[in-house]
């Protein structure tokens, strides 16, 4: 994807009816990547404009358009951060869209069809590679994937002590004790052990569990089958 400009609600409160809002405006190649950061900090962070560069311009030229834009219509600014009251940002996007190109809609249907991918039934199907915060790891299978997840979590969070609570109904899946596994995997640096006789669907839902136990946004991550 080519750079584009984006605004991100990160925040928004209301004082007697009025509607403030805590707008982030930048510039990205990856807006999935983007929003998924803004999420880790507030859960709620949705996009509300995307704008496609002016081709005779540079993006920081593009960029700091639309930050003095932003300036006339923002009661306050720091750095990249702009507050709204609610009106005054709608008459601040249309100004905008009147220099730019409002790809919105474009770029949020992709992302809504890639979710919905993701979803799916990965039995019988075999994984070729995870993104995962920002990096890429080649996999061949989908213990594999459950233990590069892992490997990453705890190099992030220095601590796996929450994943002792992610049990089956009748399976443990992690465990300091190799004797309460069936198929015991190590996990790289780290004194526990996941279960590696798991399907695709299980190794899945887990990791999805891992994500959620965490405090990581399931945008983070993308599981691509071959």
């Amino acid at each position: 994807m080519d750079k584009i400009i984006y605004s991100t609600r990160i925040g928004r409160l209301s004082y007697g009816g009025l509607q403030v809002l805590d707008i982030k405006i930048g510039q990205t190649m990856n807006i999935e990547s983007t929003l998924s950061q803004y999420r880790r900090s507030n859960r709620d962070a949705e996009i509300l404009d995307l704008w496609e560069l002016n081709s005779s311009k540079s993006s920081s030229e593009c960029e700091q358009g639309v930050h003095k834009i932003a300036e006339k219509y923002a009661y306050e600014r720091k750095e990249e951060k702009f507050i709204f009251l609610q009106e005054s940002y709608q008459d601040f996007a249309e100004n905008v869209n009147l220099l730019l190109k409002n790809i919105t809609n474009n770029i949020t249907d992709k992302a809504k069809r890639k979710r919905i991918k993701r979803k799916g039934d990965y039995q019988g199907k075999k994984p070729e590679l995870i993104r995962f915060r920002g990096s890429e790891f080649q996999v061949n299978t989908w213990r594999e994937v459950l233990c590069k997840i892992t490997e990453e979590i705890y190099k992030d969070k220095k601590d796996l002590a929450p994943i002792l609570k992610i049990k089956g109904r009748k399976r443990t899946y992690f465990s300091k004790n190799s004797k309460e596994l069936v198929d015991p995997q190590k996990i790289e640096g780290t004194s526990y052990y996941f279960e590696g006789n798991l399907n695709a669907n299980n190794i899945v839902k887990i990791v999805k569990t891992l994500l959620d136990s965490f405090g990581y946004d399931s945008q983070e991550l993308e599981i691509i089958p071959k």
